[in-house]
C-alpha cells in the first residue's frame, strides 16, 4: 500500500496548488476571499504535513475527509450566490477527491465509498439544486473510491496469500530438513538395529522387531502419513462417504514387520469409495502373500501416480508360482485373485496383472483411476 500513499502525497501538494490558482483567477469576484486564503492555506499546510507524518490510519483520513467537506461548505462564504448557481468550482475543487482516495487505500472499498458519499453530501449541499455537472462529478468520486478500494482489498489479499505459501513452503522445506537429518541418522541406525538383531537371533530379535516398528512409525511421521492402526483406517474410510481423503494414510496402515510400504512425500488425494476398495484388495493381495508365499516372505508396497491416476505395485520375494495357476484359483474356490482383488479394482474402471514364476516370487500391479466411474 506504500506505493498508493506515495502517490497521494505528490497529488495533495499539486491539488492544492492547482485549487489556489482557480481561487486567484476568479479573487475579485468572491464576496469575502479571505476565506478561499484560509481554506487553502489549511489545505497546503496538511499536504506538506503529511509529507514528514508517514501513519496512515482512519483518523488521519477522517480529519482530511473534514478538511475537504469544511472547504466545500466554505465556498458558500467565500463565493456570490449567482456564482455558485452557475457551477462554479468549490474552493477545494480535486483536492477533495484525495480525501476519497486516502480512505479507499487506509479502509478498502468501504472506505473510499463512504468517504465518497461524505464529499457527496458536501457537493450537495453546497449546490443546493443538483446540477448536470455536480451529479457527474459525483459519480466519478463513487468510482474513484470503490475502484481504488477494490484494488487495494484485492491486493491486501493476495498479500496475505503469497504470506501463508511462504509460510506453508517454509514448513515444507523444514519437514524436509528434519527428514534428511532424519533419515540419514535416526532411521539408518533402527534398520541396523533391526538387521543385526534378526541376524544375532533371540532376545536380540525381540529389539530388533521394536527397532523395525519405531522405523516404520519414523517414517510415517516424516511422510506426514501419522500411524494409524488399519482397523481404524478402514472405518475413517467408510465414515467419509463423499469426501476425498489420503490414500497413503490407508496403505501405510498395512505396514508391518515383513511388509515394507513406500508412498510419496505429497498427499494422494482420492475418492474415499476407490480408498476403502484399493485398500481391501491390497489386504487381499498381503494375505496371499501370507498364504502362498512361504514362510519368512517379505513383501514390498509401492503407491504412485498422478493427475489422471494410481498404481499400487505389490511384490513379493516367495516362492511363486505357475500364471496359469493363479487364475485358475477360482475353479478351486479361491476368490482372493478373481473377486477381492480384480472385482474390486474392475469395479471401479481399473486394471490388474500378474507376474510370476516358480521360485522368482509375485508382482501384483493394479492400476487406478483417482475417481469412481459410472458403470452402465
Amino acid at each position: 500500500m506504500e506505493s498508493f500513499h506515495r502517490g497521494l502525497d505528490v497529488y495533495r501538494p499539486l491539488a492544492a496548488l492547482y485549487a489556489a490558482w482557480l481561487a486567484w483567477q476568479r479573487h475579485e469576484t468572491m464576496v469575502r476571499p479571505w476565506v478561499a486564503v484560509v481554506v487553502l492555506a489549511v489545505m497546503l499546510a496538511w499536504s506538506v504535513g503529511l509529507l514528514f507524518y508517514r501513519r496512515r490510519t482512519v483518523g488521519v483520513v477522517v480529519v482530511e475527509v473534514s478538511i475537504a467537506v469544511a472547504g466545500i461548505l466554505a465556498t458558500l462564504l467565500a463565493e456570490t450566490p449567482e456564482s455558485i448557481a452557475a457551477g462554479q468550482f468549490t474552493l477545494p475543487t480535486i483536492w477533495a477527491a484525495g480525501s476519497v482516495a486516502g480512505g479507499a487505500v487506509v479502509a478498502g472499498a468501504r472506505g473510499g465509498l463512504i468517504a465518497a458519499a461524505v464529499i457527496a453530501i458536501a457537493d450537495l449541499i453546497e449546490v443546493g439544486r443538483p446540477t448536470q455537472t455536480t451529479i457527474h462529478n459525483i459519480v466519478l468520486l463513487v468510482l474513484l473510491g470503490g475502484l481504488i478500494g477494490l484494488a487495494v482489498d484485492l491486493a491486501r489479499r493476495g498479500l496475505e496469500r503469497e504470506e501463508q505459501v511462504l509460510l506453508e513452503r517454509e514448513r515444507l522445506h523444514e519437514r524436509e530438513r528434519i527428514a534428511r537429518v532424519v533419515h540419514d541418522g535416526v532411521l539408518q541406525s533402527l534398520a541396523y538395529i533391526h538387521r543385526r538383531g534378526e541376524d544375532i537371533g533371540g532376545e536380540a530379535a525381540d529389539l530388533a522387531a521394536i527397532a523395525a516398528e519405531q522405523e516404520r512409525s519414523l517414517r510415517r511421521f516424516v511422510s506426514g502419513t501419522g500411524a494409524p492402526e488399519a482397523g481404524g483406517a478402514v472405518a475413517d474410510l467408510r465414515a467419509a462417504q463423499g469426501h476425498e481423503i489420503d490414500l497413503r494414510i490407508a496403505l501405510t496402515a498395512r505396514e508391518r514387520p515383513d511388509v515394507t510400504v513406500a508412498v510419496p512425500a505429497d498427499p494422494v488425494l482420492v475418492d474415499v469409495l476407490v480408498a476403502h476398495e484399493v485398500d481391501a484388495a491390497l489386504a487381499a493381495a498381503l494375505d496371499n502373500v501370507d498364504r502362498h508365499a512361504g514362510p519368512g516372505a517379505r513383501a514390498w508396497v509401492l503407491l504412485e501416480g498422478d493427475s489422471s491416476g494410481l498404481e499400487v505395485t505389490i511384490r513379493d520375494d516367495g516362492v511363486g508360482a505357475q500364471l496359469a495357476d493363479v487364475f485358475d484359483a477360482a475353479d478351486r474356490g479361491r476368490l482372493g485373485v478373481s473377486s477381492s482383488i480384480r472385482g474390486r479394482i474392475e469395479d471401479l474402471g481399473g486394471t490388474v496383472t500378474w507376474t510370476t514364476r516358480p521360485g522368482g516370487g509375485c508382482v501384483v500391479r493394479m492400476t487406478i483411476p483417482r475417481t469412481v466411474k459410472e458403470r452402465a
